[in-house]
């Protein structure tokens, strides 16, 4: 292992900036060699000179300039005898003999009297890896010390074993090359950052040799670049260090090179392994590009809501704004921006007009109040241009808020011109109701009249009147008793809201086997069979539910097919609600029947008041029967449907609700 020059220390601990354990073993080689109490100098295995301390060119009195690293031993142990006076005759073959005795000793020591001025004792060594290391002691009073190559030897021995445990204990990778770009000192972290050339890493191996070593064996990730390009870019850098840079290893590894010039050419160079930071650093970016991503998204919506949207802190301090806040009260983005207060904008509103004064010095004490409310809570501006804006005032956990913002105007007017014309249409049906039941009323004085004048003229005058009266009074009746069957049902028409009855529980079993009973002459002459069984039970107006299916089994058996006995299915199933959605259990009531059945196309008609599908002379009736029956079940909270086939049958479908949330009021009308 060799060792620095005091000089490329000071350039290391002034020039280049390393890792936190590099700086530590730097400074500590640094004062470990130059504070020691010998003089120490260290050649390689050429006898170069690589390292010598100050204390070793006071005593043997050499110059910084005869002692720059790579100067050869021979060299300087010349300046030595030449300055002691030595002949130069004899200077050489002195050398040589010294050179051979270290070579076949492994060392030697000796006395002299140095161009210093000082009497030195000099000690010199060949170690296992074949460097020389010299050590330097005054000897006091000229007085001989037997043991004093030994310590000293031991001395330099320690202190090359620590320097070496230094370098050794370093995190990050070490080394340092020549101002020839031959690698002198580098430690085991080195190595193992290296692993393609391990087996050529040695002193004195140039940095580039080494470089295309590693790229013969791909030990590189060069993204597909020229190979010798590559090999300059990085020798470029090696001899050129400024910034760290990055190197991708061909094993998946990043190496971050930190690299510095030394004062005498040296280039002293720190390898770390950052793949583990690049991982994060790749994970940092994917996550700031994803917050990145959905700050867009968020901005994107926040900006296309239809609703205007604010938050504030705690503070009432606004956070974020979106444009449709803006745009609604006339802000300009430059003003109403993240950071200013809640009262600092609505004094801005009022000075661009939004409000008078009086209604601003309102909606100033009202507001901070609205926002100190932790609760959800809906208030409405009228603003002075005549627009109304609902806010809605929403309380988050941290003490801030989020407010809504719409432009209701018309829906106000809306709202108003609705409930105008709903009183209108309340009254509208009061009058009609009243219309159709004073009517009804009316119409059966005189039609009674008309009936029993009627049946005076046909039995007191039957002998006496000529045939055609005759045919002419049974026509008369015939249609007073259509109008009474017309009147009747619309009456009880009229009744369904005027006479309805509150809400009870009802068993649809029940309330078919009493309809049943009411229809009993009709099923015998029709030879007809209705099926019931496992009806559920309601809450429903029992009146009203008898008259529904009175109704639909009695059409069953009116619209009959000819020499097919009816036959009718009333059956009920369960439709589950969803509670969370606050949608009720409901029933599906039908009746189906193996009649004439009608096109599906006239569905909607049937249901509609005085709609026939069929003539009076077919079939009787007044085209009132199924508009009551949809106007039952509407008022029970449900709807009516039908299903025909010409020639094969109906079935008509009820959906009434199970239950209702409260009992209903009732208009008891008149009577």
């Amino acid at each position: 292992m060799d060792v620095m020059n005091e000089r490329d220390f000071q350039a290391v601990s002034d020039d280049i900036t390393l890792g936190t354990e590099a700086n530590y073993s730097i400074r500590q080689l640094e004062d470990l060699l130059s504070g020691a109490e010998a003089g120490l100098a260290l050649f390689d295995r050429e006898r170069r000179l690589v390292y010598a301390n100050p204390r070793y060119l006071k005593l043997c009195g050499y110059t910084l300039e005869e002692t720059r690293p790579g100067t050869r031993l021979e060299e300087m142990a010349r300046i030595s005898l030449e300055r002691s006076g030595v002949s130069a005759d004899n200077i050489e073959e002195i050398i040589a003999r010294g050179i051979q005795r270290l070579n076949s000793a492994g060392g030697y020591s000796f006395r002299y009297n140095a161009p210093s001025g000082q009497s030195i004792y000099v000690h010199r060594r060949i170690t296992d890896e074949q460097q020389i290391v010299e050590t330097v002691r005054k000897i006091a009073d000229e007085e001989a010390d037997a043991g004093v190559g030994e310590r000293l030897a031991m001395m330099a021995e320690a202190a090359r074993i620590r320097m070496s445990h230094a370098l050794e204990a370093m995190a990050d990778g070490f080394a340092l090359f020549d101002a020839d770009d031959r690698l002198q000192i580098y430690n085991r972290q080195y190595v193992d950052l290296n692993p393609h050339i391990a087996d050529i890493i040695a002193p004195g191996k140039k940095f580039e040799d080494m470089l295309r070593m590693g790229m013969s064996r791909s030990g590189y990730e060069t993204g597909g670049e020229d190979v010798e390009h590559y090999i300059n870019w990085r020798v470029k850098l090696h001899q050129n260090p400024g910034e760290a840079h990055d190197l991708l290893m061909s094993d998946g590894r990043w190496v971050r090179i930190h690299e510095k010039r030394t004062a005498d050419g040296s280039i002293v160079g720190i390898r770390s392994d950052i793949t583990e930071l690049k991982k994060r650093e790749s994970e940092l970016l994917a996550t700031s590009n994803e917050l990145r991503r959905s700050n867009m998204h968020f901005n994107t919506a926040l900006n296309n809501m239809v609703q205007g949207l604010c938050m504030f802190d705690a503070n009432q301090t606004l956070i974020v704004a979106n444009d449709r806040y803006l745009q609604l009260y006339g802000f300009s983005p430059d003003v109403v921006k993240p950071g200013i207060t809640l009262p600092e904008i609505m004094e801005y509103s009022v000075s661009i007009g939004n409000y008078t004064r009086e209604d601003a010095e309102r909606a100033k004490a009202e507001r901070p109040e609205t926002a100190r409310n932790r609760s959800q809570t809906v208030l409405k501006q009228y603003l002075r241009d005549g627009r109304i804006i609902a806010v809605q005032h929403q309380p988050m956990p941290d003490g801030g808020s989020i407010a809504t913002y719409e432009d209701v105007t018309e829906l106000e007017r809306n709202a108003e011109n609705l409930q105008q014309y709903t009183r209108k249409l309340e009254a509208s049906n009061r009058e009609l109701q009243d219309f159709a039941y004073v009517a009804s009323h009316d119409l059966q004085e005189p039609l009674r009249k008309i009936e029993t004048f009627g049946d005076r003229l046909k039995n007191k005058y039957a002998d006496e009147l000529p045939d055609n009266a005759t045919v002419y009074i049974e026509r008369m009746q015939n249609a007073t008793g259509r109008m009474r069957l017309l009147i009747n049902d619309l009456l009880n028409y009229s009744r369904i809201t005027t006479k309805a009855k509150p809400f009870a529980e009802l068993d649809l079993n029940a309330v078919v086997a009493g309809v049943l009973s009411d229809l009993q002459i009709r099923i015998e002459e029709a030879g007809a069979t209705v099926n019931f069984n496992d009806l559920h039970t309601i809450e429903a107006d029992d009146t009203q539910m008898r008259q529904l299916l009175q109704n639909l089994i009695g059409n069953a058996l009116k619209f009959q097919r000819e020499g097919v006995a009816p036959v009718v299915t009333v059956s009920s199933r369960l439709i589950e609600g969803d509670f969370v959605s606050g949608i009720p259990d409901m029933i599906e009531l039908s009746i189906a029947d193996n009649g004439i059945g009608f096109d599906n196309r006239y569905k909607d008609q049937i249901f509609t008041i005085f709609q026939r599908l069929h003539g009076r002379n077919d079939y009787e009736g007044t085209g009132i029967g199924l508009a009551t029956c949809r106007k039952i079940v509407e008022r029970h909270g449900g709807e009516i449907d039908a299903n025909g086939v010409e020639g094969e049958g109906a079935t008509f479908t009820a959906t009434l609700r199970m239950k209702h949330k409260q009992i209903e009021n009732i208009d008891e009308g008149h009577e």
